[in-house]
């Protein structure tokens, strides 16, 4: 078994240092309720029996959690784990911004003309595939990217849903119905008109894309 080399406060402080540019306590709280004093003292290895609660809490201010923290507590070179971790932050970061501007093919055409999901119901109107298309683009106006995190996918594998190429799984129908704020997705699938369906649905004016003021103020 690995020996602890570092205490907690040496860990927390190291991570503020390099994890969060150095900022002040203060500053590496700012999403955090929590008093700037406790970090303060956790630092200084001032508080013997720390809170579970609130150390959950500063471990996420530095993205950290607490398997982490233990890791890096055994670990020989404290500073060098931790510019690796900053790193590696660095390049999903500038990942993330290329997908972001990533223009990603018409999914509406992929799925009219090498659509694989055939619709389940020949009375249906609409498919999943429709539905999170029409949601994305024409109500939420988010890229792939966005939608991917929503839905916890990589951005292939949702836009692979929207362009019906990949059947949804239970869990992506889960967090549609938990956005659409319905039980079961029938009264879409089924819709003759899905964007007015959806707008209505969300309260959302389907002219101006805004919310509507007055209860069926179009």
């Amino acid at each position: 078994m690995t020996t602890t080399r570092h205490s907690l406060g040496t860990v927390l402080t190291h991570a503020r240092k390099i994890l969060a540019n150095d900022v002040m306590p203060a500053e590496a709280l700012r999403t955090a309720d929590i008093p700037v004093w406790y970090l303060t003292e956790l630092e200084r290895d001032h508080i013997g029996r720390p809170n579970d609660d609130l150390l959950t809490l500063i471990y996420q201010a530095y993205e950290l959690d607490a398997v982490d923290v233990d890791e890096l507590r055994r670990t020989r070179h404290l500073d060098q784990k931790l510019r690796e971790l900053a790193v590696a932050r660095e390049a999903a970061t500038a990942t993330f911004l290329r997908q972001q501007a990533f223009r990603w093919p018409d999914s509406a055409m992929v799925a009219n003309h090498n659509g694989r999901i055939p619709l389940s119901d020949p009375a249906a109107r609409n498919s999943y595939a429709d539905i999170l298309r029409c949601l994305r683009t024409q109500i939420d106006h988010e890229p792939v990217m966005a939608a991917s995190v929503y839905y916890q996918l990589s951005p292939m594998a949702y836009w692979q849903m929207e362009a019906a190429q990949l059947a949804i799984t239970d869990e992506v129908e889960r967090l549609l119905c938990y956005r659409l704020e319905v039980d079961d997705l029938s009264r879409f699938i089924y819709a003759d008109d899905l964007f007015g369906t959806l707008c209505g649905q969300l309260d959302i004016c389907k002219y101006s894309g805004e919310r509507l003021r007055v209860p069926g103020n179009y």
